[in-house]
């Protein structure tokens, strides 16, 4: 019974308006500096931190629904702005769109896993939320350069036979390495950012709430 509340209850007025406020964040970091912080060959981006608020506070169904906006903006953006050389990849949206789709689910899964893993430090909330930040920001890098790789591999292969332009790591490393050091040489940075800013928000958003949970 009490189960049936709760499913009943789960997509609150709250629930609407925290998710469209992420939603909005993702556009607004998406559409300013602040979003897309263009590299040599990539552009690394903050647009997965409301993902993981969302994911974090509110549930996977939130951060799917965040991370499809940053798919979608991800292949539109790189559809008529380009400029990089992996561009033309992420017109695909089983680049763009499906990894950012998925990700919450890994950010969900650790989210709980460390929950309970933590539940009985005094800091457990917090410590379980900089965790499956970082870590699934990692999953996020992983996925997109994992599908690049696997869809594309052949062709950057081929433009590296062909003497064509491609990122000084893929020309000194071979492209399974050379994505593997961009995804690193990009990941890292985004990593870190996730694991400072996501908890933080997610905290204050706890007691907000009310919300006890350590």
């Amino acid at each position: 019974m009490n189960k049936t509340v709760s499913k009943q209850k789960k997509y609150t007025l709250k629930w609407i308006t925290g998710t469209a406020l992420m939603i909005a964040v993702t556009l607004v970091l998406g559409n300013t500096p602040l979003g897309l912080i263009a590299m040599p060959f990539l552009k690394a981006t903050t647009l997965h931190i409301p993902v993981i608020i969302a994911t974090l506070f509110l549930g996977w169904e939130s951060g799917m629904l965040c991370g499809l906006t940053f798919g979608i903006h991800s292949l539109i953006n790189n559809a008529f702005s380009g400029g990089t050389f992996f561009a033309p990849f992420f017109i695909n949206p089983l680049v763009s769109v499906l990894p950012r789709v998925l990700f919450p689910l890994a950010v969900y899964g650790l989210g709980k896993a460390f929950g309970t893993l933590f539940s009985r430090l005094k800091q457990g909330r917090l410590l379980s939320c900089i965790l499956a930040s970082a870590l699934g920001t990692a999953v996020h890098t992983a996925m997109v350069m994992g599908m690049v790789y696997v869809l594309y591999g052949g062709r950057i292969e081929a433009m590296l036979q062909g003497g064509l332009g491609v990122p000084d790591s893929i020309a000194a490393n071979g492209v399974g390495m050379g994505i593997l050091v961009l995804s690193v040489t990009n990941g890292v940075p985004e990593l870190i950012v996730a694991a400072v800013i996501a908890p933080v928000i997610v905290i204050a958003l706890d007691k907000s709430i009310g919300r006890t949970m350590k």
